[in-house]
């Protein structure tokens, strides 16, 4: 994953207290566990979170993320 998508993802989620970022913090999380198994409802989160975000830089960030953890 690349570094530069990781730190738009922790600055996100540092600057915004929502159920939203916690959920993000903890799948970013996971990108750095080896072995981790992210669910099913991880990838239909993070879908619905790239679908509705309207931060470019964010979005692809997103896309990043949800290639690393699910393909």
């Amino acid at each position: 994953m690349n570094e530069y998508s990781r730190i738009l993802i922790e600055e996100y989620c540092m600057s915004h207290n929502s159920k939203k970022s916690r959920h993000l913090w903890e799948l970013l999380d996971l990108s750095y566990q080896v072995g981790s198994e992210p669910t099913d409802d991880d990838a239909i989160f993070l879908e619905k979170v790239i679908q509705s975000e309207r931060n470019s830089e964010l979005k692809e960030a997103l896309k990043d993320l949800d290639g690393y953890l699910f393909r």
